[in-house]
């Protein structure tokens, strides 16, 4: 089982009428994750405070036609987190975010469970639910609770727009870091965090918190895997892209259902993945990734899908 904790937003995604038109799609980091874990055929859970208006219901009934487990799902009268996308020509998205008073930041401890439940394996947690309160404060306690039965699985996925203070950031990622068994990070997120250091030596920082496995997407120059022990590299798949949305949280969850699959959900298991595991790992997220690219949003795809196009690739 696979826990997803944290937003649940909408995107506003850019329409086909204009520089300043859009469409409303259900979307967040940890929401997105659950979503692409369901259909790739493991079982996923969504923890989060979602609002009971018409969007919230949209965020509610989507988790349910996916097959993700809702019953952790806090409801209130609050409105949705609203991100308004910006494509580049390549495809890669910028976001402006409006979320004061929304629903899904207003995540207090007392929405907890007090278990997450005795079939749960895998705690995902980051993105913007660290920068936002209460839900940073919320999902920080929630890691420490649970940091030392479940492995919990880091996305930075980092925001500057929405970071003011840098130094107090760096130091709580840090701290979250500490307390994670996996962090997944893009190349973009690696070299904000630390631009001082060598692309090649950034993600053993990680490593270095405490970490047993570090994955970093590096966009069309594929994605690196590392632990103490070992390393291993992915080539991109050539896919016509769409747009980017989602392709980060669908590589996390394809990377979190493949480690499932084979058995690596504890942290001797994760120190003793070799380069052949690494790299089979990686080739499967790619994959997912790579899918979800070529659609408009945040599509991701379901197993007979990725397995198909894995299969016609060489």
């Amino acid at each position: 089982m696979i826990v997803c904790c944290g937003e649940a937003l909408i995107d506003m995604v850019p329409g086909a009428e204009g520089e300043y038109s859009f469409l409303a799609r259900p979307g967040g980091c940890p929401y997105t994750t659950s979503i692409a874990a369901a259909r790739l055929g493991a079982s996923s859970r969504f923890l989060g405070r979602i609002g009971t208006d018409f969007l919230g219901e949209a965020l509610v009934e989507r988790l349910k036609a996916n097959g993700v487990d809702s019953s952790l799902v806090a409801r209130s009268d609050q409105g949705a987190t609203l991100a308004f996308v910006k494509r580049s020509e390549s495809g890669d998205a910028r976001y402006a975010f409006y979320s004061e008073g929304a629903s899904d930041r207003s995540l207090e401890s007392s929405d907890l469970p007090p278990s997450l439940g005795p079939d749960a394996r895998f705690l995902v947690v980051g993105s913007i639910s660290m920068l936002q309160e209460p839900i940073a404060t919320t999902v920080e306690g929630l890691v420490e609770r649970e940091c030392g039965r479940l492995l919990v699985s880091l996305d930075p996925n980092v925001r500057p727009s929405l970071i003011p203070d840098r130094g107090r950031y760096l130091e709580r990622l840090m701290a979250w870091a500490s307390r994670s068994a996996i962090v997944k990070a893009s190349s973009e997120d690696l070299e904000w965090l630390f631009p001082r250091d060598r692309p090649e030596d950034r993600p053993s920082r990680f490593l270095e918190a405490g970490a047993e496995l570090v994955v970093a997407t590096l966009g069309a120059e594929g994605a690196l895997a590392v632990t103490r022990k070992a390393s291993a590299r992915a080539a991109a798949f050539s896919v016509r892209i769409a747009d980017t949305i989602g392709a980060g949280d669908t590589f996390h969850a394809a990377m979190l259902c493949h480690l499932e699959a084979c058995g690596s959900s504890d942290r001797s298991s994760l120190a003793a993945l070799d380069e052949e595991a690494l790299a089979s790992m990686l080739r499967f997220a790619q994959g997912a990734a790579a899918i979800d690219c070529t659609r408009t949003g945040a599509e991701p795809p379901t197993l007979a899908e990725l397995e198909s196009f894995l299969e016609e690739e060489p």
